[in-house]
């Protein structure tokens, strides 16, 4: 089966196929596994119901959505650290002030669109 790229050439179109998009796969990625992984990887499989290469994306796609759910993680906790170090160096300072409800929920509110705009990985 001749690709797009392939066709155009035919047509007179010489600078060949086009560069894939974003959702475009660009092909398989070779990996050599070493026994004692694949095996695992291939019970991994075997257990969900799958055949190795879609295996192996699961598993990999879960992973990457791990990394990004602790980076995320790691920046709320920062947050929070920063916050209670700040509420410390004040009352240190003698400001004893208790902050209302809408102050509480203004923080929050800024954190929460902080993380939300932050650009983000997504595992496909």
């Amino acid at each position: 089966m001749r690709g797009a790229g392939a066709a155009r050439r035919n047509q007179g179109d010489e600078r060949g196929p086009a560069a894939p998009g974003p959702d475009e796969d660009r092909g398989p990625v070779s990996v050599v596994l070493p026994a004692e992984l694949r095996a695992r990887v291939e019970a991994e499989a075997k257990k969900r119901g799958l055949k190795l290469s879609p295996a192996i994306r699961a598993l990999l796609s879960e992973r990457v959505q791990e990394l990004d759910d602790a980076e995320q993680l790691s920046r709320a906790e920062e947050w929070q650290r920063a916050q209670v170090w700040a509420v410390w160096e004040r009352m240190k300072a003698g400001d004893h002030d208790e902050a209302s409800r809408q102050e509480i929920d203004s923080i929050f509110n800024e954190a929460h669109e902080a993380l939300r705009d932050a650009p983000r990985r997504r595992a496909r």
